[in-house]
């Protein structure tokens, strides 16, 4: 058998390294697919977490709101029931307001005159 020559030797590294960077090139694209792939996929995830929680924010504020209106509608009901009342009051008791309001309106005065 004959032994192989430089030149056979170069060529057959020539050929070796051109089918390396061919499959480095491949191994690249692959990589590179592989990473657009995820990329898109934790992008997906994340805009259907962020979707979700954002409907879940709308649906607390909304029942907040909902809470709060309630709240508003019980506290007018209970202010215009005690105004009825206090007017009830006046009405069947008128000299007892007159009183009750100049002693509110005596104790007022002590509490906020100043001290010399």
């Amino acid at each position: 058998m004959a032994e192989p020559s430089a030149q056979d030797d170069f060529a057959k590294l020539t050929a070796d390294l051109a089918t390396l960077r061919a499959d480095v090139a491949k191994l690249a694209e692959t990589l590179a697919a592989v990473a657009r792939s995820e990329s898109e996929a934790m992008g997906a995830a994340v805009r259907d977490r962020v979707r979700t929680r954002a409907a879940q924010a709308s649906a607390t504020a909304t029942g907040l709101l909902d809470e709060g209106a309630a709240a508003l509608d019980d506290a007018k009901a209970r202010a215009q029931s005690l105004g009825n009342d206090v007017t009830a009051a006046i009405e069947r008791n008128p000299l007892g307001a007159v009183a009750a309001a100049l002693g509110i309106g005596f104790l007022v005065g002590l509490l906020t005159r100043g001290r010399d």
